[in-house]
């Protein structure tokens, strides 16, 4: 499996869409009085789960590449620096001049700077344990609490690789994937939202597919009946259904669970398409070229959204209160694609071939 698998590239540009839709059309679209705006949010209110989708790759992709290397004499130098190169040189970019810009009076943007998390939280990776009582913070760095929860995962995901045989590390990342219901149950609030051990079932549940997928005799088995993976898929999205109708929101005991079997399965799903209609949608280049740049998109697409419809409209807190903000969210969308374009083939494709000279080998 240490191929790039083209089809999970368009499984990451589906999460980045979901995302994108998210923040650019069901945050943006006011749900007061009657008329379409509200079924319009109704009908997209679980966009914000391209977040879930990301954890459930993001655990399938780490724990195969750690499973593959495992015997490697630089397994674990090779895993650390593959991963700052990938995630750290943008990300410090971003806090720099979440530092900087105020400093140098070039924006007076309270909806983007203004917050009252601590600075050397976001230096750390540890924002996201600040956010159980204050909020997301400033929405210049806002959706960077996902990056630490995947940043707080890979400094025990390796250990458990290493340290345990297959069995047991399937144990473990099965109690986990139970656990993550309980403790978002007894912790509420918004720390059941971005805490590492109350998001484990969708991380942990990639790296039992990942297990999966490795074990040939259970991989057979997959294969062959494949029809009951769309089974699971089908009633996961009939829970989804019901939850939606509850109004189950972030954080919710259940809608994470089943949130990370749906995405679980669309994910095995992926990898047992080949030839069909489905696996030409998922491989076409639109889906692929998001895919490989939505960690750039995800990072920008809040701080490009405000700075333009602050230039447009001296409004920068991103809505649809007009025709005119409308058309400044799609300036936004074109400026961001454009953007993440440029830090790709500028900026993170020098570090991402640096860490690519520590591959580690594998068994």
């Amino acid at each position: 499996m240490s191929r790039r698998i083209r089809e999970l590239d368009g499984v990451r540009g589906i999460a980045i869409l979901l995302v994108l839709v998210w923040h650019y059309v069901a945050c943006q679209v006011p749900v007061e009085g009657a008329g379409a705006a509200p079924l319009v949010v109704r009908f997209l209110s679980l966009t914000w789960s391209g977040v879930d989708l990301f954890f459930v790759l993001s655990g399938f992709l780490i724990v195969g590449i750690l499973l593959d290397t495992k015997k490697s004499p630089s397994y674990f130098k090779s895993f650390y620096i593959r991963r700052v190169c990938r995630i750290f040189p943008l990300y410090y970019l971003m806090v720099g001049l979440f530092v900087l810009l105020p400093r140098l009076g070039l924006f007076h943007n309270d909806w983007l700077f203004a917050a009252e998390l601590p600075l050397w939280s976001y230096i750390t990776l540890t924002q996201n344990f600040f956010m159980h009582e204050g909020g997301f913070g400033p929405n210049w760095l806002g959706v960077t609490w996902s990056l630490a929860v995947e940043e707080q995962f890979y400094l025990v995901i390796p250990l458990m690789v290493w340290w345990l045989n297959r069995r047991g590390l399937l144990l473990v990342l099965l109690v986990g994937i139970v656990a993550a219901p309980f403790l978002r149950h007894e912790l509420g609030n918004l720390g059941a939202y971005v805490f590492p051990f109350t998001r484990a079932d969708s991380i942990l549940l990639g790296g039992v597919i990942a297990l999966l997928v490795r074990t040939p005799g259970a991989w057979g088995l997959v294969r062959r009946y494949r029809s009951v993976v769309w089974a699971v898929l089908g009633v996961a999205a009939v829970g989804l259904a019901v939850l939606m109708v509850k109004q189950a929101g972030v954080g919710d005991v259940y809608l994470h669970f089943v949130l990370a079997v749906f995405y679980g399965a669309m994910v095995i799903l992926s990898l047992l398409i080949s030839g069909s209609p489905l696996n030409a949608f998922l491989c076409n280049r639109a889906l692929v070229w998001l895919g490989l740049r939505s960690y750039g998109i995800y990072l920008f697409h809040q701080p490009v959204s405000s700075l333009v419809h602050g230039a447009l409209n001296g409004n920068p807190a991103p809505s649809y209160a007009n025709f005119s903000e409308f058309g400044a969210t799609l300036v936004a969308l074109l400026a961001v694609l454009v953007v993440s374009e440029l830090s790709f083939r500028y900026f993170e494709a020098g570090f991402l071939r640096f860490g690519s000279r520590f591959r580690a080998e594998g068994r």
